[in-house]
C-alpha cells in the first residue's frame, strides 16, 4: 500500500510542475501582445543559488535574478517579479548582471500585463 501511495504522491507532483509549465508557455505566448503601462523597478538583484538555504557556503554554478517592480493599471496598483515566463541559467554573475541590467532599482521600465488578469505581467515578454 505504501508503493501505491508513493506512486500517488508522484503523479500529484508531476501534475502539478505540468500546470506550472502550461501556465508559463501560455505567458510565452501571449504576453508579447498584452497592453503595457508604465511600472517602476522597487528591488533588483542578482545572487548565487548557495546564498540560501541549506546550500549556503557551497560552490555555485548558477545565479539567480530578481527584479520586484510596481504598476498601475486602471487605477489599481500591482506589484510584480516576473522577469520572463521562462526563467534563464545563468551561470556566472556577469551573465545575471547583464539580463537585470536593463532593471535597476528606482527606473521606469515598461511592464506587460494580461488584460484578463492585470495582476500578470512580465517585463521581457515572449
Amino acid at each position: 500500500m505504501s508503493d501505491d501511495f508513493g506512486k500517488y504522491i508522484f503523479a500529484a507532483l508531476l501534475l502539478v510542475f505540468a500546470v506550472l509549465v502550461w501556465r508559463a508557455w501560455q505567458v510565452k505566448q501571449a504576453s508579447p501582445h498584452w497592453p503595457t503601462v508604465q511600472g517602476q523597478v522597487v528591488a533588483s538583484r542578482a545572487f548565487a543559488r548557495n546564498e540560501t538555504g541549506d546550500q549556503r557556503g557551497t560552490p555555485t554554478h548558477e545565479w539567480l535574478t530578481e527584479v520586484r517592480y510596481d504598476y498601475t493599471v486602471d487605477g489599481v496598483r500591482y506589484s510584480g517579479n516576473t522577469l520572463r515566463a521562462f526563467g534563464l541559467h545563468h551561470f556566472n554573475e556577469e551573465q545575471a548582471l547583464a539580463e537585470i541590467a536593463p532593471f535597476g532599482t528606482g527606473k521606469t521600465v515598461p511592464v506587460y500585463y494580461d488584460p484578463a488578469n492585470p495582476s500578470r505581467s512580465v517585463l521581457i515578454p515572449g
